[in-house]
């Protein structure tokens, strides 16, 4: 049986959401793999430290006291023009709706102030849900078919990303025989891989057991 952790995480530092904190649920930890949300393409620069963020940074500290394998589970990059879109929609969302305004710097200000027990906590999962609820919303009340396809699209490809990222996980651990890997990925998507991984529970997906519960320390 392998055993995997999901630790919800930020790109960037803030505050108690840090280096040296994310390194340290790693030591505790002691992973065999590291699953990475990050497409096979962007593994060089991630191993590199070129990729910028924090959980390269943290996983560089902890392959060199261990040097477990780190896997990019994520699919392909969207194209520049998703991107562009999708930070276009966000401008516009950020612009009008004063509540996405107000839950934006709530989270930022919870992960700044209480770190990785925050990002994997169910106050966290509801903060983004009323987040993601509020975009969809102001979306709605701006009545643009543009900026609903966008939206639509963006909400399409990051479920297929959530699916693809859990199937490649599972997919590793028929192939390898390992006793416990960690999943980073951002605390955003964190409660739809929950959610994901209960519904596999439920078909009975044999060989792989996931701590979606316990404390990280």
């Amino acid at each position: 049986m392998t055993h995997i952790s999901l630790i919800g995480t930020v790109h960037a530092e803030s505050g108690c959401a840090n280096l040296a904190e994310l390194q340290t649920i790693l030591e505790r930890l002691q992973p065999d793999v590291i699953f990475a949300e990050i497409p096979t393409a962007n593994l060089t620069d991630y191993l590199g430290g070129s990729h910028g963020n924090l959980e390269p940074a943290a996983v560089a500290l902890y392959r060199k006291r261990r040097p477990v394998d780190v896997v990019p589970v994520d699919l392909n990059q969207p194209s520049d023009e998703f991107f562009r879109k999708s930070k276009e929609m966000f401008k516009m969302v950020e612009r009008t709706s004063p509540k996405y305004r107000r839950l934006m710097d709530q989270n930022s200000l919870d992960t700044h102030d209480h770190g990785f027990p925050y990002l994997n906590s169910d106050r966290c999962a509801q903060a983004w849900v009323a987040i993601y609820d509020e975009v969809r919303a102001t979306v709605e009340w701006i009545g643009d078919d543009r900026l609903r396809q966008i939206y639509a699209l963006w909400s399409e490809i990051n479920d297929r990303r959530e699916t693809g990222m859990l199937e490649n996980i599972n997919g590793y651990c028929i192939r390898c025989a390992l006793s416990h890997g960690v999943f980073l990925i951002g605390a955003g998507h964190r409660k739809a891989m929950v959610e994901k991984v209960q519904e596999q529970r439920g078909a009975g997906t044999p060989g792989v057991s996931w701590n979606l519960e316990r404390s990280l320390y």
